[in-house]
């Protein structure tokens, strides 16, 4: 069973009436969103190239003085990333 259809499962437990499992089809809806979402946050080569851009771009402001923070730091981290998120707006 995937991670997703154990999520999936957990959310929406089979629920047996008359008319059968009243969950099938929130548990169908759920994992298929769930493998969705999965593709739609993959990181591909392009999204490398891009990370790479923006750790250098980065790096130069912080040796022109532009920006204070030091390398290899968690505000260094958080910097690059928002900078990955809006390009990826």
């Amino acid at each position: 069973m995937s991670k997703a259809e154990e999520r999936a499962n957990e959310k929406y437990p089979v629920l047996s009436t008359q008319l059968g499992d009243i969950n099938a089809l929130p548990r169908i809806c759920y994992t298929e969103g769930y493998h969705q979402a999965e593709k739609d946050l993959k990181l591909g080569w392009k999204d490398m190239r891009e990370l790479h851009v923006v750790f250098t771009e980065v790096d130069v402001e912080i040796e022109l003085g532009k920006i204070d923070i030091k390398t290899e730091t968690l505000g260094y981290y958080q910097e690059v990333l928002k900078r990955f998120k809006n390009l990826k707006k």
